[in-house]
């Protein structure tokens, strides 16, 4: 079986827009028969951003190479994905700050990438990472700094193809949300080849 990581950074979770349609992303991957899904809720896990203390560690370990320790099992599960859903709300130009933690967590050299001469190469075994957000205002994909940043992730993390399915102006007073939201959902089958 293929392993399919499902990571929501959504706060307001009964709620959320983008939890939705993440949700029937994963939900028609698993109809496929293929996966085994892992589900992260990143408000329910207890992540901290890096302290010197906390960093100095993960650096002695990691130039030790000694990456069994329990500082490393989310970058572990993260380069052993298959397919990798990554459920964002469009917050302040990016992403919910619980995202840019977990992103700190997993970005370890030596267990997502390498560096060369040349530059990062990932050793990530994904090669479809989908990521799913909402938007209140019109900003394009392009100017969603969020999505931005995660392109630019999977290309040192070696995930080949990275996918953004969006939905603006969800604050707008005259969008309707709920026709919106099912639209997208609506267009999940073909967006993800079946």
């Amino acid at each position: 079986m293929k392993k399919l990581l499902y990571i929501d950074s959504c706060v307001l979770r009964e709620t959320s827009n983008t939890r939705k349609i993440a949700d029937a992303v994963v939900a028609n991957l698993q109809q496929t028969g293929e996966y085994v899904t892992e589900q992260l809720v990143l408000e329910k896990l207890d992540l901290r951003p890096f302290t010197s203390e906390t960093l100095a560690h993960r650096n002695q370990l990691r130039h030790a190479e000694n990456y069994d320790d329990a500082m490393f099992d989310l970058a572990h599960q993260f380069a052993e994905a298959d397919v990798i859903v990554v459920a964002a709300p469009f917050w302040d130009g990016s992403y919910p700050a619980l995202l840019k933690v977990y992103l700190e967590h997993i970005s370890v050299t030596g267990i997502v990438n390498r560096y060369t001469d040349h530059g990062p190469v990932g050793q990530c075994r994904g090669q479809k990472l989908y990521y799913v957000t909402t938007r209140g205002g019109l900003a394009t994909d392009e100017q969603d700094l969020g999505w931005q940043n995660i392109k630019a992730l999977c290309h040192v993390y070696g995930i080949d193809q990275a996918e953004c399915i969006s939905v603006n102006g969800t604050d707008i007073p005259t969008t309707n949300v709920e026709q919106a939201v099912a639209d997208a959902i609506a267009s999940i089958p073909e967006r993800i080849g079946r």
